[in-house]
């Protein structure tokens, strides 16, 4: 990872940086309540983790966030990757799998039976990126929008 970028846990204040960089990923503009309190949801919750990437100039320019549950059919946690987003002027220095490491390390010491992640089927570089971080393609979702 470039040493200009350095990881840590995400604050309450860091929410409008980051609904910045959901707007990238998502390519439209969030509702600002709604995100408010999910994103207080998010660090509140005991199973929830969300990392951001900080620039030496004190922007954010890439976050991780990651929800754990006991699952029945696995028999035990399983974390999934909510968001993963380093902005596009960032990409290619290595913090998306400084992220994904910060990630296992953290879960490493856990009980957990897995890490997944679910990425829409246009994201063909994300597929590439999960693939060469070691993820496995196992699954097919299927999604009922309201």
């Amino acid at each position: 990872m470039n040493p200009s970028f350095s990881i840590r846990r995400a604050k309450l204040e860091d929410e409008n940086a980051v609904l910045q960089l959901v707007d990238e990923l998502e390519n439209r503009a969030s509702d600002p309540r709604v995100f408010h309190q999910i994103w207080k949801e998010y660090l509140g919750h005991a199973h929830t983790f969300v990392w951001v990437v900080e620039s030496q100039e004190n922007q954010l320019v890439g976050f991780l966030s990651v929800i754990g549950q006991n699952l029945l059919h696995h028999e035990g946690m399983v974390y999934e990757i909510q968001e993963l987003i380093v902005t596009a002027a960032c990409q290619g220095n290595g913090l998306g799998r400084k992220l994904i490491e910060t990630l296992r390390a953290e879960l490493k010491e856990k009980d957990v039976k897995s890490i997944e992640v679910t990425s829409s089927k246009r994201r063909k570089e994300a597929h590439a990126f999960y693939e060469a971080m070691g993820f496995t393609n196992s699954h097919e979702k299927f999604t009922i929008y309201f």
